[in-house]
């Protein structure tokens, strides 16, 4: 008995097959990589660090003191 697939065997050539768009996407990749590390190296702004400012925070150097909390309401 023969084997179903005899004589239809279509050979590939491995070395060419997909092979440039591979590349492209790992390249593609890896720039995508370095550019999201660069921007996190550059805006990066450890909490615990002592010249970390809150959005929303008085600077510093500012002379404006916040406002007193307003009274509790008597029931």
């Amino acid at each position: 008995m023969a084997s179903p697939t005899e004589g239809r065997h279509v050979p590939i050539n491995p070395t060419r097959e997909g092979w440039p768009y591979a590349i492209a996407t790992t390249l593609l990749a890896v720039a995508l990589y370095f550019g999201a590390w660069s921007i996190h190296k550059a805006t990066y702004r450890d909490p615990t660090d002592p010249m970390f400012e809150a959005k929303g925070a008085l600077p510093h150097t500012s002379t404006v003191k916040p406002a007193p909390a307003a009274p509790a309401a008597a029931h």
